[in-house]
């Protein structure tokens, strides 16, 4: 089998970097793939898109059909996350969280609760918003990753 060249592949549903994603992997010539579904399209950037029809759970499994390891995923979706790292995918959050496959126990917990407490009818409260310090971290791990990808693919 063909050995593939890492790729970025992003959950632009709801992600607030993706023009920092675009311009560190522009920076470093690593590939970068968009996915959202139509009612989530916001095409602020020149990057690749894949536009997937409104289903639920569409852009996960997209991502997970087509993903492989060494490369990496940016999302928001921890539930998402468990699942990547198991298959050796480097997953970061927008905020600039590196999740691991040791993470997987305390953030399946994490969701448990949250769905027993929603069913309970308590107010969840959602997360709060992105700061520049949350970008600064983001960036870092980012550009690292990708630096990382350039340093090993050695034609960049």
């Amino acid at each position: 089998m063909k050995s593939q060249n890492p790729i970025v592949y992003v959950d632009a549903d709801s992600c607030p970097v993706k023009q920092e994603i675009v311009t560190v992997c522009a920076a470093y010539h690593v590939p970068v793939q968009f996915v959202t579904t139509i009612n989530h399209l916001s095409r602020d950037s020149d990057a690749s898109w894949v536009v997937l029809d409104p289903v639920d759970q569409a852009v996960d499994w997209y991502i997970l059909n087509h993903i492989f390891p060494g490369s990496c995923v940016v999302t928001q979706d921890l539930a998402l996350a468990t699942l990547l790292t198991a298959k050796d995918v480097t997953v970061i959050t927008p905020r600039g969280e590196l999740i691991t496959e040791e993470d997987a126990d305390e953030i399946l917990l994490r969701k448990h609760m949250r769905i027993q407490n929603q069913r309970q009818g308590k107010r969840i409260k959602g997360p709060s918003k992105l700061t520049a310090a949350d970008k600064r971290r983001f960036l870092t791990i980012f550009s690292s990753y990708c630096r990382k990808m350039q340093e090993l693919d050695g034609s960049c």
